[in-house]
């Protein structure tokens, strides 16, 4: 049997805590509606917890902490109580020229405990990762690094995942990755990081209703859906 033929449904979590569902700030969901929609598709599948983490790049978006924290009072005043829904606000940060500088800005949207999402290019890495990931250890911020399977270029240095990982950071992988999306690379790099035992949380990175539909859609091998378990108990 194959490591990768889909077979069993998964089983999602009851907390994301890395989706674009924060509507009109990014690439994700443009209209309060559509996510309004994945939210509600979402609890009911079991998921009632939302840390909302809209895109933080300099070089792409013009939007502020303090516009994110204005436009996600605004959204979360739309979900009904009845849904039993939770949020919070921090933010997917691409780690860009001198990020590093931000470490303790007491501005960055972290989660609760304080972890930050930090993400690179899918076409090269950042120069400055491994400082970044350091002076956000040492200004007190466990470092997230978000969907590491989709930075292909990494296929050929799997041994930097396990130096960042000494150094203190986190990985997440994206539900999608499990189908194959990305290509070979991108499954050598999740098969390495899940068969070491080295993601700490699985999330939709979610952009739209059709990626939710695609992610319902998936379905795992019983040796997959094991090591997948694996990590969502971490959480």
């Amino acid at each position: 049997m194959g490591l990768f033929s889909h077979r069993e449904a998964v089983r999602l979590p009851g907390r994301d805590i890395h989706n674009h569902l924060l509507p009109g700030v990014d690439d994700g969901f443009r209209r309060s509606a559509d996510s309004l929609e994945a939210i509600h598709k979402l609890a009911e599948a079991g998921c009632r917890e939302f840390v909302f983490t809209p895109h933080k790049n300099p070089e792409i978006y013009e939007t502020d902490e303090a516009l994110l924290r204005e436009r996600y009072a605004a959204f979360v005043e739309k979900i009904p109580a009845e849904w039993g829904v939770k949020t919070a606000l921090a933010a997917e940060y691409m780690v860009v020229k001198d990020f590093e500088e931000r470490a303790a800005d007491p501005e960055l949207l972290t989660y609760a405990d304080g972890s930050i999402l930090i993400e690179m290019s899918y076409y090269y890495a950042s120069e400055n990762l491994e400082q970044t990931v350091f002076e956000l250890e040492m200004a007190g911020r466990k470092p997230i690094l978000a969907h590491p399977e989709r930075y292909i270029y990494m296929a050929d240095r799997l041994s930097d995942f396990d130096r960042l990982a000494d150094r203190g950071c986190r990985f997440q992988m994206n539900w999608m990755s499990l189908t194959g999306t990305y290509g070979e690379g991108s499954m050598q790099i999740l098969r390495y990081l899940l068969e070491n035992d080295m993601y700490s949380f699985i999330c939709t990175d979610l952009h739209s209703l059709h990626q939710l539909d695609s992610i319902f859609a998936i379905r795992l091998d019983r040796k997959l859906a094991r090591a997948v378990e694996t990590v969502l108990a971490k959480y």
